[in-house]
C-alpha cells in the first residue's frame, strides 16, 4: 500500500510498527450494502497478509461503520486479519 507509515504506538510510544490509514467516502456509500460500503476494507484486509503492516488508523469511531453492526462487522474483518485499530479521535460533534 502506498499509505503506510511507521511509528510509535503505545502507551509509552516504544513499540515501532508500520501502519496505514483508512478512510471513507460517508456520502456516496451511504446506502449502499454493507459488502459494497465497505469494500475498501475488505481489500485493507486482504492486503494485510503480506505483513507490510500492523495497525489501522482511523480517524473517529464511525468511520468503521454506520449502526452497531457494521462496526461490529468491521472490528471483526480487522481482528480476523490481525491487524490493531488505532483511533486518532473522538467522535465529531460529542
Amino acid at each position: 500500500m502506498s499509505n503506510v507509515i511507521e511509528g510509535y504506538f503505545g502507551p509509552n510510544k516504544k513499540q515501532c510498527m508500520k501502519a496505514v490509514s483508512y478512510a471513507r467516502d460517508f456520502k456516496t456509500a451511504n446506502n449502499l450494502p454493507y459488502e459494497q460500503k465497505f469494500a475498501a476494507l475488505y481489500i485493507l484486509c486482504e492486503d494485510a497478509a503480506s505483513g507490510e503492516f500492523e495497525a489501522v488508523i482511523i480517524a473517529y469511531p464511525e468511520v468503521l461503520g454506520d449502526n452497531y453492526k457494521e462496526m461490529t462487522l468491521s472490528l471483526s474483518l480487522l481482528a480476523n486479519a490481525g491487524l490493531l485499530v488505532v483511533v486518532a479521535g473522538g467522535s465529531p460533534g460529542v
